[in-house]
């Protein structure tokens, strides 16, 4: 009787010790699978939240620019004057000129502008007139155009080199001139301002040109003493392909 009751009692605590083995195996195997599991799809979901928030930056970037060209020492210059319109910094890494690659690094921070100096084109011309295609290339992979087209540089043996562009010109004329009169350009009143002019007037002065850097969108103020709470004028006027804006102040 003893024999056999001590030999049930090793096989139930064998059993015991066998199932504790087994669920001491299934814990270690299986918790960590779970847990892997879980990290995996945790990684997945910040993952995916990243993608969207790129995805929404890069429709997100609005930027325009214009080129201002000039000559130093007989070498043609392009400086791009970038504006950034929307409300998450935009950096460009590229800018393309007929062709050739550049790689550049110009950050413009939110609803700002900025402007950077091109020197050293490629192959200068001597004889023939070059058009200079330019586009600028974000991090994005965004690609944007200037609105007010590509330039022209020529070269001639008296008169030097020579740029030519498209002239977008705003005209006043007064009925009446008055003294300290100012004239605010602003871009898109529809956007934040991006002020293009701000300028004196002469005095006594019958009409006012200037020229603005693309068609579009102008408001237009024009004020005595810089009072802008109460303009002689003040109106949203379009440059179209007639590149040409005449307004009557009375």
């Amino acid at each position: 009787m003893y024999t056999i009751g001590s030999s049930c009692r090793r096989r139930g605590m064998a059993s015991i010790l066998g199932t504790i083995i087994f669920i001491g195996i299934m814990f270690s195997a299986v918790i960590p699978m779970f847990l892997v599991m879980n990290q995996a799809d945790t990684l997945y979901e910040i993952r995916k939240v990243e993608v969207n928030r790129l995805d929404e930056e890069h429709t997100m970037e609005n930027i325009f620019f214009h080129l201002e060209t000039s000559i130093v020492s007989t070498e043609p210059i392009i400086t791009l004057v970038i504006y950034n319109r929307c409300e998450i910094a935009v950096r460009i890494v590229h800018v393309w000129i007929n062709g050739e690659l550049r790689e550049v690094n110009y950050l413009i921070p939110p609803t700002s502008q900025d402007s950077w100096e091109l020197s050293n084109l490629v192959a200068p011309p001597y004889e023939d007139t070059v058009s200079f295609t330019v586009m600028v290339v974000t991090d994005m992979g965004n690609i944007f155009l200037p609105p007010s087209g590509n330039p022209e540089y020529s070269y001639d043996e008296i008169l030097g080199g020579n740029w030519e562009h498209e002239v977008f010109t705003i005209y006043i004329m007064m009925t009446d001139t008055m003294p300290q009169l100012h004239l605010l350009v602003i871009f898109d009143p529809d956007v934040d301002a991006i002020i293009i002019v701000d300028e004196d007037l002469e005095n006594n002065q019958v009409g006012y040109t200037r020229s603005v850097p693309f068609a579009g969108d102008y408001l237009i103020i024009v004020t005595q003493f810089h009072d802008y709470d109460d303009p002689l004028f003040t109106g949203t006027r379009t440059l179209d392909s007639e590149h040409l804006v005449t307004m009557v102040i009375i």
